[in-house]
């Protein structure tokens, strides 16, 4: 009986929320947002990852949002794009400079890194991260044999990524 009365209740679940998807996509988030915390015990701080996995992700999150954007440019249709960087980026520390004068009246600079001190390891103080320098752009959709299509997507990453339009390539899909 028992196990009838949850069959019946989850056909009545899965009706409501084919009819209302705002809703089904909200109690998706919540009931993996509560997946998360039950995985995790609760705990209220989260390791850092290393630095590198942060760039990776923020360089893969650009891509992802420059296919969504190129995507919605009339004539584009499904589009992938790929990004060319100079470097991965760099960072930037702080540093600590002397400057002394000798009795020749000669000077001589000193310059070393700040360096904090967290439980029992040590790291230099970081001011900034530059973010790495896009110099190319490769772009495949399905309206890329177009020219007019091609016009807007070049110019579009001209603007985004301040890169010349021959250092983009758009092709059909």
């Amino acid at each position: 009986m028992e196990k009838e009365r949850w069959k019946q209740t989850a056909r009545g679940l899965k009706t409501a929320l084919l009819q209302d998807k705002k809703r089904a996509l909200l109690l998706l988030c919540a009931a993996g947002l509560l997946g998360v915390l039950l995985l995790t015990g609760g705990e209220k701080t989260a390791k850092q990852p290393p630095q590198t996995d942060n760039m990776q992700t923020d360089m893969q999150t650009a891509q992802d949002e420059l296919c969504a954007l190129l995507g919605a440019i009339r004539g584009v249709g499904s589009v992938r794009v790929m990004l060319h960087y100079a470097s991965k980026g760099d960072t930037v520390y702080a540093v600590n400079a002397d400057t002394s004068q000798d009795a020749d009246d000669s000077r001589k600079d000193k310059r070393s890194v700040v360096i904090v001190k967290s439980g029992q390891t040590e790291s230099g103080l970081v001011l900034r991260e530059e973010t790495p320098r896009v110099t190319g752009a490769a772009v495949v959709c399905e309206g890329g044999g177009d020219p007019v299509v091609r016009a807007r997507v070049v110019e579009t990453l001209c603007a985004l990524l301040d890169i010349k339009s021959n250092h983009i390539s758009v092709m059909p899909m």
